[in-house]
């Protein structure tokens, strides 16, 4: 009988509480989802709390009736580690703004609910003068504190976001539901945040389970450590880069996420400029260095390595690791000169030898120069490979001195050629001459044939003497260029070869020529070898004719390979109507000594054409020659203008 008023009593006590009592348990054994629990028990604060009518308690599972993911997320939790969970909500009516306090806790097959009203402490609404503790002034002083902090978040730069973590049935959390977001993302998504509130990361940014979104905030969650990360996002076809740190905040996390996309543009436009900085200096096969001369450490770039034969990063960046590599001899030279750089903050340049890593012999050229920042003193430079270049210059000087023998040997020859060869010939035909005219009428004719071809080859040879030291000296004249009138050059000449063209009776005619710049008596030399060329070569019955043309013309328009695009030149053209020359020989003409005839048929030397060639060139011009047998020569000469 006691037992049974004892009962009464206690459950007339608990139906009355001003505590909302809740009992469930789960049809399923060892059920470790909430939503699967059966409502066993609920006094009437419970009832009115949960809207449970009496009459059908045990129907009424708690997915039904609970409103606050909350509640079954922490029962979850409760039902997996077997711990009280304490927590407090906030219950939003049409009247009012209560704060609870609730109790999870696991009991006999099932878990209890206990929520308790939270009396809160409240301040006379000056403004408004309401009384102390009315129900207005609770709920104006709560909106008041709302507007505050909303305003506060949205003034914020970064994005702030509060998620609520939604488990699967194992516990484990699945996704994560958008509790609160400030008005910064929807700036960013150009989306109304309250669009966005309520609906999970997956739900709002599917993606968010492909990048590792998910999975690291579902670690941060579970571990309580804070975690940091930066992804890429997509909204309305833009890319946003978000720099983001969760935090773990009571039974949630809340994010805290930067626009950082100019950083990410600048940083790949960084990138870029590196990369192609890598490539210049790869391509052009030099390095670059910064060097704290304070801590003694070098930065090298890729391309320093790949100069020594290493891959990047392949040796440490200390200055003493710089020194192993150095030619034994150069150790020093290069120590004094970086010193000396060091205490005079100085530019340094010097060439120095190293040894790769496969133990080639190497020359490097280093230029570097100091600078100051935040208190520290820098090097930074650049080291080239310079051996192909030393090669070169070694090369170089090696020619240079074989060229200066021969020009010692090309004067020995001249001081011959004018003196030592000359002198005796002279004499040779000093007595030739007086044998002519003492024995004349008494020699026999077979001696005086004999006579007389020593007579030609004496000529003959003062002749080749004196062109092998006009086209020896051509180079050897010290009179500088001026303008020349091309038109004078050639009456000089006329004059000169009047009496030939006389006897020939030829007719040499001409255009009015340009001017350029020379030297005047080759000109004139280079127009005597080329017009007596053609008073030499004739035909036998037919009267010579000589043709001077002389026109403008661009480097460009002409088909001579030699002759730059980019130059203007004056074309002088020589045609005339002799025996010409088989087109075999148009280049082979020019040469030293060559002779299309044999000496009977045609006097000369053979180096006429040598020497035009020879005063051409000395004036950077160009000659050609075309010909065909019997129907004369056409020889063009190319000279740079005065424009």
């Amino acid at each position: 009988m006691k037992n049974n008023l004892a009962d009464d009593i206690f459950r007339t006590m608990v139906d009355n509480a001003i505590t909302a009592v809740l009992y469930t348990e789960s049809s399923v054994s060892n059920s470790l989802n909430a939503k699967e629990h059966f409502v066993k028990y609920a006094n009437k604060k419970a009832q009115r709390f949960f809207s449970i009518v009496s009459d059908s308690n045990e129907n009424k599972s708690l997915e039904e009736i609970v409103k606050y993911d909350e509640l079954l997320i922490l029962a979850n939790k409760v039902l997996e580690c077997g711990e009280d969970e304490n927590f407090n909500i906030i219950v939003k009516d049409a009247e009012s703004i209560l704060n609870y306090h609730v109790r999870i806790r696991s009991f006999n097959k099932g878990l209890l609910f206990a929520l308790s009203l939270i009396a809160p402490k409240f301040i006379t609404d000056k403004e408004s003068k309401l009384p102390l503790g009315s129900l207005k002034s609770r709920n104006r002083e709560l909106e008041i504190s709302n507007l505050f902090g909303i305003r506060v978040l949205d003034s914020n730069d970064s994005i702030i976001t509060y998620l609520k973590p939604i488990f699967n049935k194992s516990g484990k959390a699945k996704d994560f539901r958008i509790d609160y977001i400030n008005n910064r993302m929807g700036e960013i998504a150009n989306e109304d945040s309250a669009f966005i509130e309520g609906q999970t990361i997956l739900e709002y940014y599917p993606k968010n389970s492909d990048n590792g979104v998910l999975e690291i905030l579902a670690d941060c969650y579970n571990t309580g450590d804070n975690k940091e990360y930066t992804k890429e996002f997509i909204f309305n076809e833009t890319s946003v880069w978000l720099a983001t740190k969760a935090v773990k905040m009571n039974d949630g996390l809340i994010l805290f996420s930067k626009d950082v996309t100019q950083e990410k543009k600048y940083e790949a436009q960084l990138f870029i400029q590196n990369r192609l900085l890598s490539e210049a200096e790869h391509v052009a096969n030099i390095g670059s260095f910064r060097w704290n001369l304070v801590e003694g450490q070098i930065k090298y770039s890729d391309n320093v390595y790949r100069l020594f034969g290493y891959d990047p990063n392949e040796f440490d960046n200390k200055y003493d690791r710089l020194l192993t590599f150095l030619h034994p001899n150069d150790i020093e030279k290069v120590k004094s000169s970086f010193k000396t750089a060091r205490r005079n903050k100085a530019k340094s340049d010097l060439v120095f030898r190293v040894y790769t890593k496969s133990q080639e012999l190497r020359y490097m050229n280093t230029v570097g120069e100091c600078y100051q920042k935040e208190g520290s003193w820098y090097m930074v430079g650049v080291i080239r490979d310079v051996t192909k270049q030393i090669e070169a210059e070694s090369v170089l000087q090696i020619k240079n001195a074989e060229l200066k023998r021969t020009n010692a040997d090309l004067e020995a020859f001249n001081r011959v050629a004018s003196h030592d060869l000359q002198e005796p010939l002279r004499k040779i035909q000093m007595f030739v001459s007086r044998l002519d005219e003492e024995e004349a009428g008494r020699l026999s004719n077979r001696s005086q044939g004999y006579l007389s071809k020593i007579k030609y080859s004496s000529d003959r040879m003062r002749n080749l003497i004196n062109n092998l030291l006009s086209y020896s000296k051509i180079d050897e004249v010290s009179e500088q260029p001026r303008r020349v009138d091309l038109n004078d050059v050639l009456n000089n000449v006329l004059e000169d070869l009047g009496e030939r063209i006389n006897d020939l009776d030829a007719q040499v005619v001409s255009e009015s020529l340009p001017v350029v710049n020379g030297i005047q008596f080759q000109l004139e030399q280079l127009f005597a070898n080329l017009i007596g060329n053609s008073l030499k070569y004739v035909k036998e019955g037919v009267q010579p004719h000589v043709k001077i043309m002389g026109s403008l013309v661009s480097g460009d328009k002409t088909k001579v390979d030699t002759l730059l695009p980019s130059i203007n030149y004056v074309k002088l053209q020589f045609i005339d109507n002799g025996i010409g020359f088989e087109k075999k020989y148009q280049e082979k003409i020019f040469e030293i000594f060559q002779r299309l005839h044999g000496k009977t048929e045609f006097s000369g030397t053979g180096l006429g054409l040598s020497i035009c060639k020879k005063i051409v060139q000395s004036h950077n011009g160009t000659i050609t020659a075309k010909g065909e047998n019997g129907k004369g020569a056409e020889f063009t000469v190319y000279l740079p203008t005065l424009l």
